[in-house]
Order: structure tokens, then C-alpha cells, then sequence
């Protein structure tokens, strides 16, 4: 049987008191009633008690609405339940909250790399910046790169982009390419991206032996010897140049260690400067006494680049890139024929040790190597040249 509707006013005699009464619309069914508030208060005047509904149209049309949304329900209930009871409309007024799923974020790959890069909160500097430069790197290859567009062809395009445009060595691409592979792996783990789809299955790294390259001390004298003047272009950074190198060479220090190199890092004593360190690539605490090393040289060159701020650093303005480039032309200003790059400085120092002492176990130390091989490299050079 379907339910009767119609309009009710003022059934709970509120005019008297209030000067209005409220519309409400009955619903009976199977011997029972249930009303419904329309929430429209009208007085005597507005409201045609012979036609039992308002006098405005306006306000008709929105209680005939009510009425049919009301009827609408009692409809497709039953049609969903083959039964209906006036209780049934509270589905209607408190429907069930549905928990509404967001859909997935859909994230491209160099999104997902700087993402997770800048929650990389454990990772040492120098390892923190080589990864952030593998990122600038595949946006300068493309700005963004589709998980989908993960593949061997990609791989291959990268590499050729990094030897051809970059201008990289073979072994700096292979780095490149670990780093790459590191997040694609991470992805695999968080399950944004199916591990049977890995680019890097099969794909080949390539890697070769570099000479390595040090001076020789007459050569360390050529390059200790030469003079910059105003005839010589760029020359107050030519000079630095030579000179942060030549404070590798007397403290073996490594580059990130050297363009580190704050005030506060040095201590004061009788006998002169002592250097402590805590190197960037090992996190090993290092010292060195300025001083005593090579006639007091590196401190002669801590102290001349020495800046009154605690917070800038003694080499101010060298990185990586600029001071190997400044190194090519006082090579040959110096006529050492190999060439130069930073790392020779550390080279420098381990060899130049080692022909001085004669004790490998001191190199390892001095260098902080955690492998015997690792120093085994200068014991062989210097037997090399004797």
C-alpha cells in the first residue's frame, strides 16, 4: 500500500503564542503517521485552510517539492526492497556516511626522485650533493621522465646525453647511473613501479682505470715556485688555486674537506696552527699540525686566506669544477705535462709520505682509509719510480 501525503498547519497550536505556525507534511500509512518539518512558519493570513495549502506560489511550489522528494524515496525503496515503513524514511534523514577512498596520486619519476632526495636526511654531504646533482642532470636530459618512460632506450639516451652534451667521463657516467638506479630501486620498494620492468636489467656499467697523478716534489716546487701578477689574467684566483691545491698536497686532505675549511676548524697554540677535521665523505675525525707539515707551509697558507668570519670559508668561491679548470693552466705555467685535477693533491700527499717515511701503515692512517688496498696504491707508485 503507498503511503498518503499531505500538509499539516500548525499542529502544535503555536500562533497563540508565537503569531506563526509551522507547515509540516503528514505521511500515513498502514494506520500510522509520521511528520515531516517543512521548516516554514506562516500566519493565518498566509496560509488558505480551504485548499489546505499557502497562498503564495512561490512557497507552494517549494512544499510540493518537499512532498515529492518524500515520494520519490518511498518509490525507489521499494522498488529496491519490495516493502516500505514509515521508519524506513530515516535512511532518507541520516543516511549512512560512505568513507569516500582517494583515488592515488599519480607522481612522475622525477617527482618521486625529489621527493624522496629531500628526505635523504641521513646521507653524508658530499653524497647529498652528488645525488641532488644526478637529479639537476636527468631534468637537464628531460624535465620529466614518466615512470612510464622508464626503459633500456631511456638508459641509452641518458648516457649519450651525459658523454656527448655533458661531457663526462666514463666512470662519472657510471656513477650517474648507480645513483639513478638507487631510486628507481626505491620506487620498486614502495610499489610505484614493477620490478620486472627494471631498466637496469642487463643494462651495462662501464667503468675504467684512471692513471692516477702526482707531483713529484721537484714538480711540487715548480707549481710552489710560480709567481701571479697583474699580467696574468684571473690571476688573484689562479693564485688561490694553486694555493688550496697546495694545502692538499701538504694535508691530503680531500676537496669537500678543503672548501670547508672554516676558522673554527683551526686552533691556535704555541707552536703554531693545528687543523681538526671531521672529513665529509667518512664522517672520520682528523688532525693535523700545520705547523710541523712540509716547513710550515699549509699553515702559511691557512693564514693568508684566513677570513675574520667564523662562518666563511678560507677558499671562498672555489668549487670543484672552477679550481680543476684553473689547474689545467698552472700545469702548464708549471710544465708538469700530466696534467692536474684536485684529486692529484691528495695523491701527492700519499706518495710524497710515503717515500718520507717508508711506512704504509702511516699513509692509511693519515689518509683514513678503512682498506689496506686503497693505500697499497701509493706504496706501489713510489716503488715504481725507485
Amino acid at each position: 500500500m503507498k503511503a498518503r501525503y499531505s500538509l499539516v498547519f500548525d499542529r502544535k497550536n503555536e500562533i497563540l503564542k508565537k503569531g506563526k505556525g509551522l507547515v509540516q507534511i503528514q505521511v500515513y500509512l498502514d494506520g500510522g503517521r509520521r511528520y515531516f518539518s517543512t521548516k516554514l512558519y506562516l500566519t493565518t493570513k498566509e496560509w488558505d485552510f480551504k485548499t489546505n495549502s499557502t497562498k503564495e506560489p512561490y512557497t507552494g511550489k517549494l512544499l510540493r517539492e518537499r512532498i515529492a522528494e518524500l515520494e520519490k524515496f518511498e518509490v525507489e525503496y521499494r522498488a529496491l526492497h519490495q516493502k516500505f515503513r514509515l521508519s524506513d524514511f530515516e535512511l532518507l534523514l541520516n543516511p549512512p556516511k560512505v568513507e569516500v577512498v582517494p583515488a592515488p596520486v599519480k607522481i612522475s619519476f622525477t617527482e618521486f626522485f625529489r621527493n624522496q632526495l629531500s628526505k635523504e636526511t641521513q646521507l653524508k654531504k658530499v653524497t647529498l650533493t652528488n645525488q641532488t646533482n644526478c637529479l639537476t642532470k636527468s631534468t637537464e636530459f628531460r624535465e620529466v621522465i614518466e615512470f612510464s618512460d622508464l626503459n633500456y632506450a631511456l638508459l641509452q639516451d641518458f648516457e649519450i646525453f651525459l658523454k656527448n652534451v655533458k661531457n663526462l667521463k666514463v666512470n662519472t657516467i657510471e656513477k650517474y647511473h648507480r645513483q639513478f638506479r638507487k631510486y628507481i630501486n626505491s620506487a620498486i620498494r614502495q610499489e610505484l613501479f614493477p620490478i620486472n620492468k627494471n631498466p637496469y636489467k642487463g643494462y651495462p656499467l662501464t667503468t675504467e682505470e684512471t692513471d692516477t697523478i702526482f707531483l713529484l716534489p721537484e714538480e711540487r716546487e715548480r707549481v710552489e715556485a710560480l709567481v701571479f701578477d697583474k699580467s696574468i689574467k684571473d690571476y688573484v684566483r689562479l693564485e688561490m688555486a694553486r694555493d688550496m691545491f697546495l694545502f692538499g698536497c701538504y694535508t691530503g686532505l680531500r676537496f669537500s674537506d678543503c672548501y670547508d675549511l672554516r676558522p673554527p676548524k683551526f686552533s691556535e697554540t704555541k707552536q703554531g696552527l693545528i687543523l681538526k677535521f671531521r672529513a665529509i665523505k667518512t664522517d672520520k675525525l682528523g688532525s693535523r699540525p700545520l705547523y710541523l707539515l712540509f716547513d710550515g707551509k699549509p699553515q702559511a697558507i691557512a693564514r693568508k686566506y684566513m677570513p675574520n668570519d667564523d662562518k666563511r670559508r678560507l677558499f671562498h668561491g672555489m668549487n670543484n669544477s672552477k679550481v680543476n679548470e684553473r689547474l689545467k693552466i698552472i700545469a702548464e705555467m708549471a710544465k708538469v705535462h700530466r696534467g692536474l685535477y684536485f684529486k692529484a693533491s691528495r695523491d701527492t700527499f700519499g706518495t710524497t709520505l710515503y717515500m718520507l717515511s717508508g711506512d704504509d701503515k702511516l699513509v692509511q692512517s693519515q689518509l683514513q682509509h678503512s682498506k689496506r688496498e686503497q693505500t697499497d696504491k701509493y706504496v706501489h707508485l713510489v716503488e715504481q719510480i725507485y
